[in-house]
């Protein structure tokens, strides 16, 4: 396993290290059956500490997601079967986890720390149950109007959720991605084996035709 693998393993063994510190908050807003306000409050501060961490602690983490990019990147330039494979299905996964981030969680901790911005509202995963509350509202099939202003309670619980369901596709995908890196040097170290029992299978054959 050389450098290239190692970036790969060393930036997602730190990106798992990072969301199972989140999930001791998330586990109790997904999967526990009483939803408790201090759950809820606890995340928040959790997730706003780190959204308004330091300017380094920013730049540790997409450094991080860099190294693993690159090193992917390194490894599927060798472009043979197993690089196309394995390399090529690491790289989707990891970029997945990479866009799960940006596309999901990001929006939704900006929504957190500025419950008030609506322009934020409209960007997040909010304004799209706003959108399906409204349509069953217009249909008749709820009595329930949705707010069309800052967000509410219910919403700000629902934005903190969403980021705990989007650490757990991460945790998915990332672990995809030790599981394709560790068969790929599985199968790679194989190989070698095989190779080198039939280097020395062959020279073994020679050297008994010149005995004979």
């Amino acid at each position: 396993m050389g450098f290239r693998s190692g970036f790969v393993i060393s930036s997602t063994s730190f990106l798992f290290g990072v969301i199972f510190i989140a999930s001791i908050y998330d586990f109790p807003l997904l999967y526990f059956a009483d939803l408790s306000d201090s759950a809820v409050e606890a995340a928040e501060r959790f997730y706003l500490s780190l959204f308004n961490a330091p300017l380094a602690v920013t730049a540790l983490l997409h450094g991080m997601m860099g190294l693993g990019v690159i090193g992917l990147i390194a490894k599927l330039h060798r472009w043979n079967e197993m690089a196309k494979y394995f390399d090529g299905g690491s790289l989707a996964l990891f970029v997945g986890a990479i866009c799960m981030y940006l596309g999901v969680s990001m929006p939704n901790l900006r929504l957190i720390a500025d419950p008030t911005n609506e322009k934020l509202v409209w960007n997040s995963a909010i304004a799209t149950q706003r959108q399906s509350q409204l349509d069953a509202y217009n249909k008749g099939e709820s009595s329930f109007k949705p707010s069309d202003g800052a967000m509410t309670q219910d919403e700000r619980v629902a934005a903190i959720r969403i980021v705990s369901a989007s650490n757990t596709i991460c945790i998915v995908l990332l672990t995809g991605v030790i599981v394709l890196q560790i068969s790929e040097w599985y199968l790679e170290r194989q190989e070698a084996v095989e190779a080198e029992k039939r280097r020395q299978q062959a020279k073994e054959l020679v050297e008994a035709k010149k005995d004979k």
